[in-house]
């Protein structure tokens, strides 16, 4: 009788409570989730590198527990590499080179601006690579005072513990045995490791510690190192007993390494920039390696000291915050899922939660000369907001707020209001030269849309206080880059611009179907914020917004690309997809019909392919399906197994989209988390029912806890 009194949609919604509050009455075993996906190595493998870290310092291992085999993984697999988001360096500049220099006149409707267009000039290369991270130093093994070569190794038994972050290194070395046990400290630029073996007691294997100058930026994805010993400074201080520090000089940069062991050891000055740490008697050699910015006040006493708070720091991070647990599913593909998600969730802990927002291959290696590309914004911050850790990403998002003096002088040098935020730059806000650069607009209304999923996590006063200003004169820019039209009483984007692809000219693009859509979602959060903060509505946004240009459609019924290419469905071949960013990477704006892009999406679908989305397209088209209401097209994308998808067995996807291709490429993972969280925590008017983004098929049997939904 009860269940008759009632209406469906009350059965309904008594029936997501009641799923709701069983999930929560059984708390999700958030160890064994991660535990079981402890990434394991039994080989040496350049692809299989693993790195500890906490998001402002990574440091990156071979099979040997340390950094040995270094030839090797960079032909071969990943770079082996001690970065931080601290150290900076820049090139001398005796020339006196300008960015001017590396500028050119472009026509924007009737008057001139310069943009840094001329990478290829020599003011070009020196802006591009500079400023550029630096290469913090390498730590491996000598074995009798030489390389190890990988023939030596044996019985290799390494495991990655991802719910304390420690690496476990077990092999022999010419037949004897040999353990070692790296972690980095929760909050220090450290590492603490402990080596077990007879060949340390005997003085054979020893730690080499050195420091290359910088990398070979002549080639700005995976550089080499660059080991010219007379361009920069290593010198031995503060020596004591069982430590010492050693002062870097790097032409203006200064850091220092502070080197501390527990067990008798020398230390000695082999070359210049390179030290040999070796054990007297005792077959355990500890220490730890700390790299500052300044001289350590309060040094890090051993090695227990580094991995407590590793322990510590990898529970507070997996315990709070959004968790999943497919192991209940049926589905052949929910393993895999969920193996991508904890190890994504892994690696941009250590990749990206720092106070500097991250290159695309985050503190592994370098990547577009380190810099920061903030077109990618979203995918590199969105996923913490959306895992319960929005903290996460107001610590990268400062750097915004750090950096808009810096953007408000472009913008005015260019004749715009508010601020042009640089689309690849290093700390200092500064804008990269390339032909491309310049002409990026998606890139400017990321922070608005960012600061929203923090208000959305913390809606306060203080909240909106604290972002008005990037939310503002992002705004501003938004508003004054619009350029009106009086023939077609309309506002149009570019030219010129580039849109998403970057494949057509800047010249002859105008009005790309996502931009658009973003701009006016833009401009409707910051009327938002304006009435959040009671002020009135600002005039010329509401007439931007009102008299945007309508996004493009083909002759065909399906949305363009951009508007000034109008043969894109009558081409062959694959079709482009950055249109299908305007609905799933973005909520429903005024401008978009819903139909129009379901016919667009499953038209690209058709031409293209599930296995053509890579990359952090996957995230893209997962978004798109799941808010199309088309969840089995979702889950197909993020658990494509081609090779272009190919999660390794650490968890990095290649990007092998250029010669200089990437080995590895973060935005992919992050975009799987956007995406994966938003299908499990469900987006605003999404379907009523648990789990919105996932097939309802029974299949699927998910718990979560602590996800946010997006808007």
């Amino acid at each position: 009788m009860f269940l008759r009194a009632i209406s469906r949609r009350s059965f309904r919604i008594f029936l997501f409570t009641l799923t709701a509050t069983l999930c929560v009455a059984a708390p999700i075993d958030r160890e064994a989730v991660v535990r079981r996906h402890n990434v394991r190595v039994d080989r040496v493998d350049p692809e299989s590198a693993l790195s500890v870290g906490n998001g402002d310092f990574a440091f990156t291992v071979d099979a040997t527990g340390l950094q040995s085999l270094d030839e090797l993984y960079y032909n071969e697999g990943i770079p082996l590499e001690t970065l931080s988001t601290w150290a900076w360096h820049e090139f001398p500049n005796p020339e006196g080179y300008t960015l001017e220099q590396a500028s050119e006149p472009m026509s924007f409707h009737g008057r001139t601006i310069m943009y840094a267009t001329r990478q290829r000039s020599a003011a070009g290369d020196y802006f591009r690579q500079n400023p550029h991270p630096v290469p913090l130093g390498q730590i491996g093994f000598l074995l009798n005072g030489k390389p190890i070569v990988p023939e030596q190794l044996g019985h290799v038994k390494q495991s990655l513990d991802l719910w304390t972050g420690v690496v476990r290194s077990e092999y022999t070395l010419d037949g004897s045995p040999v353990v070692v046990e790296t972690t980095a400290h929760a909050g220090r630029s450290a590492i603490g490791v402990r080596v077990e073996s007879p060949l340390v007691a005997s003085g054979a294997l020893q730690v080499r510690v050195r420091f290359p100058y910088s990398h070979d930026l002549t080639r700005h994805n995976k550089p080499r190192f660059v080991w010219d010993a007379e361009r920069h400074r290593s010198t031995l201080t503060a020596t004591g007993r069982s430590s010492v520090r050693i002062d870097r000089a790097l032409d203006a940069t200064r850091y220092h390494v502070d080197l501390r062991w527990e067990n008798r050891a020398t230390i000695s000055e082999v070359a210049p920039h390179e030290f040999h740490l070796r054990s007297e008697k005792s077959d355990t050699l500890a220490f730890v390696c700390e790299f500052s910015d300044a001289p350590v006040k309060q040094p890090l006493k051993n090695v227990r000291a580094v991995r407590t708070s590793s322990e510590r720091g990898w529970k507070d991070y997996w315990t709070r915050g959004g968790m999943v647990d497919l192991s209940g599913s049926t589905d052949p593909r929910a393993q895999e899922l969920e193996r991508r998600i904890v190890l994504s969730l892994y690696l941009v802990k250590v990749n990206y939660a720092g106070d500097m927002p991250p290159a695309e291959t985050g503190l592994t290696h370098i990547s577009w000369y380190g810099k920061h590309n903030s077109e990618m914004y979203f995918w590199h911050s969105a996923h913490f907001h959306i895992w319960g850790r929005t903290e996460l990403l107001e610590k990268g998002l400062a750097w915004y707020r750090k950096i808009l003096p810096a953007g408000k002088a472009v913008a005015a040098e260019q004749g715009f209001r508010g601020v042009r935020w640089p689309k690849m730059a290093g700390i200092d806000g500064r804008t990269g030269p390339g032909g491309i650069n310049p002409f990026i607009i998606w890139n400017q209304p990321n922070p608005i849309y960012l600061s929203e999923l923090v208000y959305r996590a913390k809606p306060t006063r203080a909240t909106l206080e604290k972002y008005r200003e990037v939310v503002f004169e992002s705004a501003e820019f938004l508003a004054s880059f619009a350029h009106y039209d009086e023939a077609t009483d309309r506002y149009v984007l570019g030219p010129p611009i580039k849109n998403v692809s970057e494949k057509s000219g800047a010249n002859l693009t105008q009005n790309p179907t996502f931009e658009l859509a973003f701009w006016q979602y833009g401009l409707l959060v910051a009327q938002k914020w304006r009435e959040r903060l009671g002020l009135e509505p600002d005039p010329r946004w509401a007439d931007i917004i009102a008299k945007l240009s309508k996004l493009p459609v083909s002759e065909e019924g399906f949305y363009l690309e951009i508007e000034t290419f109008a043969e894109t469905y009558r081409q062959p071949g694959p079709l482009p997809v950055s249109m299908t960013l305007s609905y799933g990477y973005l909520p429903k704006t005024p401008l978009l019909d819903v139909e129009t892009f379901r016919r667009t999406f499953e038209e690209v679908n058709r031409r293209n392919g599930v296995t053509r989305w890579a990359s952090w397209q996957i995230g893209q088209a997962a978004l798109s399906a799941a808010r199309l209401g088309d969840p089995e097209t979702s889950v197909a994308v993020l658990t494509n197994l081609s090779k272009p998808t190919r999660f390794m067995n650490n968890g990095h996807v290649r990007r092998p989209k250029e010669p200089e291709g990437c080995v590895t490429y973060l935005p992919v993972n992050a975009s799987l988390l956007c995406a994966a969280g938003t299908m499990i925590a469900g987006w605003d008017g999404a379907p009523a029912r648990p789990f919105p983004g996932f097939p309802n098929d029974g299949k699927w049997v998910i718990r979560a806890e602590g996800l946010n939904p997006l808007p």
